[in-house]
């Protein structure tokens, strides 16, 4: 593979986890990729207005990465059709659901779950992961660096611009996306506030992460300059 000169400086780096501050579809042509991009992007329905056609950033994205897997995190109500921009080199591998142990509600839709969609080579057969498994239950819904109010009841009054960030994910299920899918590193091109990186920090892997918002990377940066586990996001 050609050796890639670096252009970019980090906005932290440690002996695991890089992280840039910037738009993925200008660092990823100057970044290795790592073998796995688990990745929570912009959906359709999503609450962030700046982003205009979230199907063609998430197109974009993907056609700058090269990664044996990309495992995509969505909400249950974002149409699979977004989708449609990941490439034909990454053939469909299997379906996981995210599960939350307390749901709550939007109008008259359970949200039960997350969803995630896996793509490309399986990750290598070992002790623990002979089999893909499809399914990951979050049982601390309300334990998260800042509460949303989502798993005690409705989200329709959510102020998600209060919120440090408006859609941040569960630990629990990005850990386990991460210990079924990812082999020695990972990269996640919309890191948010980093609830990726610190995954895979905890399983003891490399990461690479990018976001566009310098008040998330800092966000992100201080979860990883912390030497205790912080395990919930």
């Amino acid at each position: 593979m050609e050796q890639i000169v670096m252009t970019v400086l980090p906005y932290y780096q440690d002996d695991l986890i890089t992280l840039y501050h910037g738009d993925c579809r200008d660092i990823l042509p100057e970044i290795e990729h790592g073998d796995t991009c688990i990745v929570d992007p912009v959906w359709p329905n999503s609450v962030f207005p700046k982003v205009k056609d979230p199907a063609a950033l998430f197109a974009e994205m993907c056609g700058l990465l090269h990664v044996e897997r990309l495992v995509v995190q969505l909400g249950c109500m974002s149409d699979p059709r977004f989708l449609a921009g990941v490439p034909a080199s990454l053939p469909f591998l299997r379906t996981c659901w995210l599960a939350y142990a307390h749901p709550s509600y939007v109008g008259r839709i359970l949200m039960g779950s997350d969803v995630a969609y896996a793509y490309g080579v399986a990750p290598s057969s070992r002790p623990g992961r002979k089999v893909l498994p499809g399914q990951c239950m979050a049982k601390k819904n309300n334990q998260k660096l800042w509460h949303s109010g989502r798993g005690n009841g409705s989200s329709d009054t959510v102020k998600y611009d209060e919120l440090p960030h408006p859609s941040p994910r569960r630990y629990e299920h990005v850990a386990w996306l991460v210990s079924v899918f990812a082999e020695a590193s990972v990269i996640d091109p919309f890191i948010g506030t980093g609830t990726s990186l610190l995954a895979a920090k905890n399983a003891g892997l490399k990461a690479i992460g990018i976001e566009i918002e310098e008040a998330y990377c800092e966000i992100a940066a201080g979860r990883m300059g912390q030497e205790v586990f912080a395990f919930e996001s």
